[in-house]
């Protein structure tokens, strides 16, 4: 049965296309659930993590998180890319051998903004199988799935079409019994057993690929190079163009590139013992193979070389010897892998005496304890792996015309030992070439790149969203706004959190806020770097600074505040203070009776259309008050003489419900009115009556007194 797996990646038409939910802030698109990437001789790697966010972001930190203790090294939280550009994050992030879970975060600024997480993500070892059947492997006999979650295999099925393109999606699986090992691996064989068996001695998950074929000599894959075609020798009939190289060339230009390689294991030699090939010839034959995967992709993968050749119950003495000479040629990376000859005699396929020749049942087993006690620490000490390489940059930027968007990819990638790979061969995801793209659709675009020898780099991926030029935004509040000379104003605009803003100041914070009169725009620029049309203007009108007051007692239980000479006459009220707190009552006269120190400061309401500001002047200096000894609880009336009938009235006391009345000598009532509470000074107009004597009565429960006050 073959596995289908959902990841965060699916094909399309021979191009990876990565699947984004449009809702996420940040996403992470790059490395898919199980990847494994190779890790080196100190048990380190690099990961190259991509991704997408939604809304501006200034820095996106990545960090590594066990998935179970004693399964990795937790990293600190790196910084993967600081003010990336283009809706589109990468960068790289070390880690050591473990099995984890891969956690981003974006900021802006010191504001959180986004957190993504994959499960599952890999840094331990990396195999490519390749061969014949003892490699490839078979349903039904017997084959045991890892029983460890950090055993997995490539998902991709090149079985049918046999392509000699990259491969149209990249997801993985845990190694079950009867999974597909991409390429052409059928069931889990033993390499499911030797996965469980390296993840429990060296604590790290482990990754196969599978590009063996079923009989196989060395014969087919020396004459399939270069895309051409060789013959089954067994039937006649030919191979599928480029094959059986063209699976292991695709794997190590790919696979390689992107997850690394520890070794290439080799399970092969059977059917050369049909052929009885001869010892030099095929000592020969193996070196090209060696020599030519090294010359196509401008790498140097390791190799282990099982020694087999049994078949039929026959083995070949002379096939060995060629495979043993390969091993221990100087400096070739070659190692020695399992004697498999000798393992379950006759094999499980045997009939009538033949001896048989594949593996099955327990001698799948014993067949990966075999590979396995070959991986000892000389292995992996001795055998230099291929290291996952860098993903190639991806620049996304608005088109000059402000109407489309350009996609450049670098034109180089180096790796951490500074060996260059120029991308020479550029397509992108809608098949155009070259190493740029002029984008005037929405859609998902990313660019696959070789190099000259044909190793394979994938871009991050870029969603572009419609609009490609942002809308025109509105300043609110509309129209003219006004704020007092010691304040500012702050202006908004309705555009959507995925842009940014330019205002005609320059300024690019989400809101303006300004204490200048004068009239202000502005412009929404998307995460491409397209620019919306200038918006309507809106004002601001700065009102005159204002000046403290001046306060002077202006009768025995009051203090009066002026305001400065020559102001416009304006709707105030005033704030009083003394000792620094705050003392009751806004207008311009209060009442007093505690000594002290006082000070008072304007508040003026402009009022523009519909809506009103209060602005205040400083506090004026401070002006002392003792009350009068003499005051008593009587009433205090003056000017006593009034010279234009205005007499004012104070008493010390606050009362409420005062019924005030003024009278003539001869007791003629001419004036009244209730006070509900008389807490502060009261002025009484008697410039209608004629000059003279009169009698004022201030009467409440508890309270009456009078003054007599002469008018002249």
């Amino acid at each position: 049965m073959k596995c289908t797996v959902i990841t965060r990646m699916l094909g399309m038409a021979g191009l990876l296309l990565f699947w984004f939910p449009v809702v996420a802030q940040i996403k992470i698109t790059y490395p898919a659930s199980r990847a494994v990437f190779q890790r080196d001789q100190s048990n380190n790697s690099t990961i190259y993590v991509a991704g997408t966010y939604s809304q501006p972001v200034s820095k996106v930190e990545a960090r590594l998180v066990a998935m179970s203790d004693g399964q990795g090294n937790d990293t600190d939280w790196q910084t993967i890319q600081t003010n990336p550009q283009g809706g589109i994050f990468q960068g790289p992030l070390r880690g050591r051998g473990g099995w984890y879970r891969l956690e981003t975060r974006a900021w802006q600024g010191t504001t959180l903004v986004g957190q993504d997480n994959v499960v599952r993500i890999g840094i331990g070892e990396v195999f490519i199988i390749t061969g014949q059947s003892n490699a490839q492997g078979f349903q039904q006999k017997g084959a045991e799935g890892a029983t460890d979650d950090r055993v997995n295999c490539i998902t991709y099925d090149n079985s049918v079409t046999n392509s000699l393109d990259n491969p149209p999606s990249l997801s993985f699986r845990q190694l079950g019994a009867d999974a597909l090992v991409g390429p052409r691996g059928q069931s889990a064989w033993c390499w499911g057993l030797l996965g469980d068996m390296v993840a429990r001695k060296y604590n790290v998950p482990v990754l196969f690929i599978n590009t063996a074929w079923a009989g196989t000599a060395i014969q087919n894959w020396i004459e399939s190079f270069d895309g051409k075609t060789t013959k089954n020798i067994y039937i006649d009939q030919n191979l599928p163009a480029g094959m059986p190289y063209g699976n292991l060339l695709v794997s190590l230009r790919y696979f390689s590139s992107l997850q690394g390689t520890r070794a290439v294991l080799w399970q092969q030699g059977e059917s050369d013992n049909h052929l009885r090939i001869q010892q030099e010839q095929y000592r020969l034959w193996m070196q090209l193979l060696i020599n030519k995967t090294r010359a196509d992709t401008r790498r140097y993968p390791s190799w282990m070389l099982a020694r087999s050749s049994y078949n039929l119950g026959r083995v070949d003495g002379g096939i060995i010897a060629a495979q043993n000479t390969v091993i221990s040629t100087f400096n070739n990376n070659v190692f020695a892998g399992p004697e498999t000859d000798r393992i379950q005699i006759p094999r499980y396929d045997a009939v009538n005496g033949d001896g048989g020749t594949h593996f099955g049942g327990d001698g799948l087993r014993q067949y990966a304890e075999a590979w396995f006690a070959s991986m000892d620490e000389r292995f992996f000490t001795g055998a230099i792996p291929l290291l996952p390489l860098p993903t190639p940059a991806l620049t996304v930027a608005c088109a000059s015309n402000n109407q489309s968007i350009n996609l450049t990819l670098q034109s180089e990638v180096r790796d951490r030992d500074n060996t260059v790979f120029p991308l020479t061969n550029v397509t992108w995801s809608n098949g155009q070439k070259g190493s740029s793209l002029t984008v005037t659709a929405p859609g998902t675009y990313y660019a696959i790149a070789k190099d000259d020898g044909g190793t394979t780099f994938i871009s991050p991926p870029v969603t572009i969203t419609a609009p490609l030029v942002p809308v025109t935004p509105a300043i609110t509040p509309t129209g003219t706004q006004q704020a007092c000379a010691d304040s500012t104003f702050t202006f908004s605009t309705d555009t959507p959190a995925t842009n940014n803003i330019i205002w005609s100041t320059n300024a690019t914070s989400r809101q303006l806020t300004v204490g200048t009169a004068g009239s202000y725009t502005a412009r929404a620029v998307n995460l491409y770097g397209c620019t919306s049309a200038v918006s309507a203007p809106a004002s601001l009108i700065v009102q005159a600074k204002q000046a403290p007051p001046t306060v002077e007692q202006r009768g025995p239980f009051s203090l009066q505040a002026l305001p400065p000479a020559g102001s416009l006459p304006l709707k105030r009220q005033y704030d009083w203070k003394s000792g620094g707190v705050d003392v009751s009552g806004n207008a311009d006269v209060i009442k007093v009776t505690q000594n002290g120190q006082y000070s008072a400061r304007s508040k003026t309401t402009f009022t523009l259309g519909t809506s009103s500001i209060v602005c205040y002047s400083p506090y004026s200096k401070e002006v002392g008050y003792i009350s009068s000894e003499n005051a008593g609880n009587g009433i205090i009336a003056f000017p006593n003489p009034s010279t234009d009938g205005i007499v004012r009235l104070e008493i010390k006391e606050n009362i409420k419900n005062a019924n005030v009345t003024v009278s003539t000598i001869s007791g003629q009532l001419i004036y009244t009115t209730l006070v509900p509470v008389f807490d502060n000074q009261l002025a009484i107009n008697l410039s209608t009556f004629s000059p003279g004597n009169y009698i004022i009565r201030v009467k409440a429960d508890g309270y009456q007194a009078t003054r007599r006050v002469w008018v002249k």
